[in-house]
């Protein structure tokens, strides 16, 4: 006969439901503690269960430390491929037209389209052909670094240049003359290299037409050597590859793509391919943004200007008015020629259309009837410059640079003055040196690294100082033989050589050059003049060792005895007083 107790009777499921909810309290009551000391020290039959759970929470710390970070249910593949490198959305693969193992430009307006409108819009066509043309003034190796060219120099300006360094200089920069180490031209056409300037030609109009200017890098067959050319490629054709790479190898960066078929695979060493306008929009991925993209609605109205101006002088048959109308013609009839008014005349095409009418009676007729202004040519030709000038401030051109007429007030132009040089010049400083500064980077980074990490590509004579200036600047401090130094001419020996050409230093020369000569030392006791010190024998002047000044008033020695004493005097004081100098009276 078993004995009920307060366990047996909870866990009997035939129990009545009073006497298990009194065994449960029977249960809880005996597990509780009854004073502080229980709480601090458990019981023997609970403190089991207490060490098993303290060792779960130990166990699920030492786990959560040891996680990266926290899974998320939608990771991107650079941080389940990687932990090295960029963790963050690159390329929104979900949202982006992937086309297999590449994907395109987002966006309506291809690379296409952006040329076609360089083509056909004149201004486009000047402003990058303007910018070609500068940079190609700058792509002859400058020895002496003054001037428009490149160089090739140390990062550090201060540091010696040895003569190894000279050598390795001197074959940077025919690498960069001949775009590789072949200097022979008939064996670079072979080979599809460029000299320096057209390779530059090429990509400053893909860089400002489409931002879009890939250079293939290519290396000596034993590639520890190092590169051996360089080729500027068609943008266009250009497309980037996903972060997994081109079939899975993700060391391939980019395709060359011609009429949808992948024709060329590229490295990221074989590839350079650098934005000069990037985004960190995850649906462009690594594409750049071109300023053709920011003018289409200004090039469509440049264009539309361009044709309705045109279409005045081939097309125009009528001029704007009211066509009155009278006869007998019914609702249908109106709402019939209303639709084919507006189908002849509307848009710029069939701006200057010759709607044709004819009436169901002699009586029937229409007349025309002018009112208002047409744009009269200054109407046409502000709206012509006010878009020149939007499209010149997106490139960071000058109008005056393309020979256009700048939309500003007279006291409010490019560089803030009246000055053509300034304004050109300021519009370079936003558009050329920017231009030619992100060459200099890709350069250095990318090819000149690739031989020496202590050399850079820079181009020189950017800020070249105006010759009238620096020849106002120069001339306030330096002499006569130091200007002709400048010039590479002979040294002048007499004294007046190494005169200032400044005026205002020509008084305080002089009167240097006056107080050398005149050096009479001090009277003696006898008011005789004494040797100046340091000479080593006593000067003689003849005729009892007195200086004889002759008939001369004002005591100022003559510089020939046999001359004229009232002469020399006279101008001698003349040329004192013009050059601010003291005269010396000596009494006899």
């Amino acid at each position: 006969m078993t004995t009920d107790n307060a366990r047996t009777v909870l866990s009997d499921p035939r129990a009545p439901a009073d006497e298990r909810f009194d065994a449960e309290t029977e249960l809880t009551k005996s597990v509780m503690p009854t004073s502080l000391s229980d709480l601090l020290l458990p019981r023997d039959d609970i403190k089991p269960v207490i060490d098993h759970i303290l060792a779960d929470l130990e166990e699920q710390a030492f786990a959560k430390a040891q996680r990266a970070g926290k899974v998320i249910p939608f990771p991107n593949s650079a941080s389940k491929r990687s932990p090295e490198g960029m963790q963050s959305m690159y390329l929104d693969d979900l949202q982006i037209n992937v086309s297999g193992d590449w994907y395109e430009r987002p966006g309506q307006f291809s690379y296409d389209s952006m040329r076609q409108m360089v083509d056909q819009t004149p201004i486009l066509n000047a402003v990058i052909m303007t910018r070609i043309k500068q940079v190609q003034r700058f792509c002859r190796a400058q020895e002496n670094g003054v001037g428009p060219g490149f160089e090739i120099r140390l990062k550090d300006k201060d540091a010696h240049v040895s003569g190894a360094d000279k050598d390795r200089i001197k074959s940077l920069q025919s690498f960069f003359s001949n775009c590789g180490f072949e200097s022979n031209p008939r064996k670079r056409a072979r080979l599809k290299r460029d000299d320096f300037g057209t390779f530059m030609a090429k990509l400053t109009r893909d860089s400002l037409t489409m931002d879009s200017a890939p250079i293939e890098t290519e290396f000596k067959r034993d590639k520890s050597l190092g590169m051996d050319g360089m080729y500027a490629v068609d943008g266009a054709t250009i497309r980037l590859c996903t972060e997994e790479g081109y079939q899975g190898d993700d060391e391939i960066r980019a395709l060359q793509v011609v009429q949808g078929r992948p024709r060329t695979l590229y490295t990221f060493d074989n590839l350079i391919y650098k934005p000069r306008n990037p985004r960190t929009d995850v649906l462009v991925g690594g594409y750049g943004m071109s300023e053709c993209e920011v003018l289409i609605r200004t090039v469509t109205y440049l264009l539309n200007a361009m044709t309705y101006n045109g279409k005045y002088f081939d097309s125009n048959s009528i001029p704007k008015g009211v066509l009155h109308m009278s006869g007998q013609y019914d609702k249908d009839d109106l709402a019939a020629f209303k639709r084919y008014l507006k189908s002849m005349t509307n848009g710029v095409q069939n701006a200057w259309a010759m709607p044709v009418m004819v009436s169901k009676d002699q009586e029937s007729k229409a007349s025309y009837e002018k009112f208002g202004n047409d744009h009269d040519e200054m109407a046409f030709a502000k709206w012509m410059t006010f878009l020149t000038s939007i499209i010149c401030a997106i490139f960071g051109i000058g109008p005056d640079e393309i020979n256009f007429e700048s939309f500003s007030s007279k006291n409010g132009g490019i560089g803030n003055g009246n000055d053509t040089e300034e304004k050109l010049a300021s519009s370079k400083d936003k558009g050329l040196h920017p231009l030619l500064s992100y060459f200099e980077d890709e350069f250095s980074d990318y090819i000149v690294s690739d031989f020496s990490d202590d050399l850079v590509f820079r181009f020189t004579g950017l800020t070249e100082e105006d010759e009238d200036k620096k020849f106002e600047r120069q001339k306030l401090t330096l002499t006569v033989n130091e200007m002709r130094a400048l010039d590479s001419l002979d040294e002048i020996p007499e004294a007046w050589g190494n005169a200032p050409i400044n005026p205002s230093l020509l008084g305080a020369w002089q009167a240097e050059q006056q107080a050398g000569q005149e050096d009479f030392g001090t009277p003696g006791p006898d008011g005789e003049a004494q040797p100046a010190q340091g000479d080593d024998q006593p000067q003689d002047f003849g005729d009892g060792g007195k200086q004889d000044f002759g008939d001369n008033p004002t005591g100022a020695v003559a510089a020939n005895p046999n001359s004229d004493p009232a002469a020399s005097s006279a101008g001698g004081d003349d040329m004192a007083k013009a050059y601010g100098l003291s005269i010396l009276s000596i009494e006899v």
